[in-house]
């Protein structure tokens, strides 16, 4: 019967040369691998970094789109009660401001808008803003 100890090899006859390889080549996977969790950490924090200012710029952006609105409806409220108080007072000037142009089909007062949101957008280097004017 074989002993426990039997199935071993014993120590003088374990070829050394092969163990001391594997131990190299687990040593050289392990570095490898840690250099890639390593590199794979860095790129986590870069992207969280990114991330976080990607949030600020939209909050941000989202701040500034609030501050355009309330000012486009503050315009319109003030151009709403500049009208009222024209009608009310029947100032004869204000038929040719609200009135459709029958050359053109449009009122001077969409006239005038359209002149500006032309403007505003050659300055903002958008091309075609008439497509955006109806949206």
């Amino acid at each position: 019967m074989q002993s426990p100890n039997d199935a071993f090899d014993p120590p003088e006859l374990l070829p050394l040369d092969r163990l001391d390889q594997a131990v190299l080549d687990v040593t050289a996977k392990m570095k490898e691998l840690q250099a890639i969790v390593t590199e794979q950490a860095r790129r986590i924090e870069a992207m969280e970094r990114q991330a976080a200012d990607l949030e600020r710029q939209h909050a941000i952006a989202e701040a500034k789109l609030a501050v355009e609105t309330m000012h486009s409806a503050g315009l319109m409220a003030q151009a709403s009660h500049i009208l009222a108080v024209a009608i009310e007072a029947n100032v004869p000037a204000l038929s040719e401001l609200v009135e459709e142009n029958k050359a053109g089909g449009k009122s001077r007062l969409a006239q005038i808008y359209d002149g500006a949101f032309d403007a505003k957008a050659a300055e903002l280097g958008i091309e075609d803003p008439a497509r955006f004017r109806e949206a």
